[in-house]
């Protein structure tokens, strides 16, 4: 491949990633929600940062695996 061109597979697959990460956002944060309900305290709070924690992890995984093949092509 030459240098410049945009490397289709790879851009599908992120676009795929974010996708499937994001529409199964809804059920871990109506999850949390349930779950937080009967905690009180730091447990509380705890569980309520899981959705920010499953957010970081999709977008480092998404900037994770742009950066790994963008290196593979070179």
């Amino acid at each position: 491949m030459a240098e410049g061109n945009i490397n289709v597979r790879s851009i599908v697959g992120v676009l795929v990633v974010l996708i499937v990460g994001l529409s199964v956002t809804p059920i871990v944060i109506d999850t949390v929600s349930a779950a937080s309900a009967s905690l009180t305290g730091a447990a509380q709070t705890m569980v309520n940062l899981i959705p920010l924690f499953y957010v970081i992890a999709i977008l480092l995984a998404v900037i994770y695996w742009a950066v790994g093949t963008a290196k593979e092509k070179k």
